[in-house]
């Protein structure tokens, strides 16, 4: 018994190379890059916000570092004055208040107590002290 040759063989599909490009097309739905579009959003977003607090506090630190080189520049100012010169009076550096106050404890020696208002972010002011006191010779 003889079988043909169609027999035999399995069936197969041509397939066109336009079927077979259609079929292998890989890639996203409309919801999937709709959502990833959200949760991206969302990411920027707090990183927008978490750089706008941490801005806000560099320029508050920024602020209370330079208070600090503006009072202890005047006390140093201060101490190398002769305790006859010495006098309370006040300034205005680099957009910071200073003020500072002479008081006799004694003929050999002056309490000084000096001051720095800063403002750190709108509507906010800080203040920094220092005491001091300057042996007179």
């Amino acid at each position: 018994m003889r079988l043909s040759r169609r027999f035999d063989r399995p069936q197969v599909r041509m397939v066109t190379r336009r079927r077979a490009a259609l079929k292998s097309r890989g890639g996203f739905t409309i919801i999937e890059l709709v959502v990833a579009i959200i949760i991206m959003t969302v990411g920027v977003l707090a990183l927008a916000t978490g750089a706008a607090g941490v801005a806000k506090q560099m320029r508050a630190g920024n602020q209370a570092g330079l208070a600090a080189v503006i009072g202890q520049a005047r006390m140093e100012t201060i101490r190398s004055l002769g305790c006859s010169s010495l006098s309370s009076g006040s300034a205005t550096t680099r957009g910071m208040t200073e003020k500072w106050n002479v008081v006799w404890i004694s003929a050999r020696a002056r309490a000084v107590t000096e001051t720095v208002t800063y403002v750190p972010r709108a509507r906010v002011s800080r203040t920094v002290a220092w005491r001091s006191v300057v042996p007179c010779a």
